[in-house]
């Protein structure tokens, strides 16, 4: 294949030429460094950017999913503690609000990376956590 791009577009055409009438002069051949970002933009990532793209596979929590596994992990009567004790009356009134009534838990939701905060929970700990909870 042959790539192209016009602007932000990307156009790849078959090599046998058969599609060059397609090619018209403002296309701009790509370089084979643009074609491989393109082809292949994962490996031009940062962690941190790998990391985003992760955790925002996590598929959403039920109630039901997300209380299990804070209660497989020994953390479900710390979370209600942990909550119970946040000193800021209005953090507190929110978060008592998402903890308990929710019916589905995001885990890129403020409220819920509050809550895997205030568990002390790393990163990893977290979405070992939510990957648990996604088979129960």
């Amino acid at each position: 294949m042959k790539y192209y791009k016009k602007g932000s577009e990307v156009f790849a055409f078959e090599d046998d030429g058969s599609q060059d009438e397609y090619i018209v002069e403002d296309m701009i051949r790509m370089t084979p460094s643009e074609v491989d970002k393109h082809l292949n933009p994962k490996k031009y990532m940062t962690d941190e950017q790998l990391f985003d793209i992760y955790v925002k596979s996590l598929k959403p929590l039920t109630r039901r999913q997300f209380k299990l596994a804070l209660f497989a992990n020994n953390l479900l009567e710390l979370i209600d503690t942990t909550i119970a004790g946040i000193a800021d009356p209005l953090v507190k009134a929110h978060i008592t609000i998402e903890y308990t009534e929710a019916t589905e838990f995001v885990r890129t939701s403020d409220s819920v990376k509050y809550m895997l905060n205030i568990l002390d929970l790393t990163e990893e700990q977290a979405n070992t956590i939510w990957e648990q909870a996604l088979t129960l």
